[in-house]
């Protein structure tokens, strides 16, 4: 769910526009998004589209991803992070509710009418950062780049056409830590996994979502995502002819982390809904010897036992 003052301000955005605009942008945003081109925040009716249906799930995925974060490296104060490629500013609203401790954001993105959009949403914000936001209109090829403690690239790889480059330039910068989320299909777990090789052979670590260094070990039609629940509102409905009041947005992310950072080791991750019988629970894993595979906990174990009811899909699994 979008903060309260947030969704406050969505509403009283699109509460007066036609349906039917609101309807047609939807559909050709989804067709844009389904194609991998951007195109929704240089038409207004497609940017108010944006905010009823697109904002919640990137919210929503981001928030995820920053929760991993911060189980993964609680002692790492995050007080300073850019947004490239920014949008209206849907990931560094989620980076706030997860690091408390922000004190400095900074905005990067190529379209002024999502930068002023991203304004008029984050106006409805007490919180201090967003008072003393930098917006930067710059394409991320050529943007200039400070140094800070946490990165964001939401979304956005697809549509940099020298991609690769931009994540070399972080590097370079030695921000300690960079989140790069994805669409969860198999061309975006694709990019992501170019992007984890990369890095690694640049020295970096894997902080989350893999449990080790070695090769990635998806294979054939598989590929590695996650999902976050949305909660719909009315409106959302409506626009998408959906019944239920969620939908789960799916997505691929990678979470880079400087080699001079601590992380935890863990056993593996989590990588599909477990499944869950009345004796025991099957763990499907990513494991940390670079395997895939599937652990059985029984119910006679009953500490592990407990930890596998509890485990979902995501989890990171064995924190050692």
């Amino acid at each position: 769910m979008l903060p309260e003052e947030l969704q406050q301000v969505v509403d009283s955005l699109t509460e007066k526009v036609d349906f039917k605009t609101l309807k047609a942008a939807r559909e050709s945003t989804s067709a844009d998004y389904r194609k991998g081109t951007d195109s929704q925040f240089q038409d207004s009716a497609k940017l108010l589209s944006y905010l009823v249906t697109r904002l919640p799930a990137t919210f929503g995925a981001a928030l995820h991803v920053f929760r991993e974060v911060q189980a993964r490296v609680p002692h790492f104060p995050v007080r300073s992070s850019i947004d490239l490629g920014a949008g209206p500013g849907s990931a560094s609203w989620a980076a706030l509710e997860v690091f408390p401790e922000l004190s400095k954001l900074v905005l990067f993105e190529r379209e002024p009418e999502a930068i002023e959009l991203g304004k008029k949403l984050s106006s409805a914000s007490i919180h201090p950062a967003w008072k003393q936001a930098e917006w930067k209109e710059a394409a991320l090829e050529s943007a200039n780049v400070p140094a800070v403690d946490l990165a964001i690239l939401s979304y956005v790889m697809a549509e940099l056409p020298s991609g690769m480059s931009v994540i070399e330039r972080l590097l370079a910068r030695e921000i300690p830590l960079i989140a790069i989320i994805e669409p969860g299909t198999p061309k975006g777990f694709e990019r992501i996994r170019a992007i984890r090789e990369f890095a690694l052979q640049k020295g970096m670590q894997i902080a989350a979502p893999c449990p080790h260094h070695l090769a990635c070990p998806m294979a054939g039609g598989d590929w590695c995502h996650f999902a976050a629940r949305i909660e719909r509102t009315r409106l959302h409905r409506q626009l998408k002819e959906g019944s239920l009041g969620y939908e789960d947005e799916k997505y691929s992310y990678v979470i880079l982390a400087s080699p001079k950072i601590e992380l935890p080791p863990i056993q593996g991750r989590v990588i599909r809904h477990p499944q869950k019988a009345s004796g025991h629970v099957r763990l499907p894993l990513c494991a940390s010897s670079g395997q895939l595979q599937e652990i059985i906990i029984s119910r006679r174990d009953k500490p592990l036992y407990r930890q596998a009811r509890d485990a979902e899909w995501g989890t990171a699994w064995g924190v050692m």
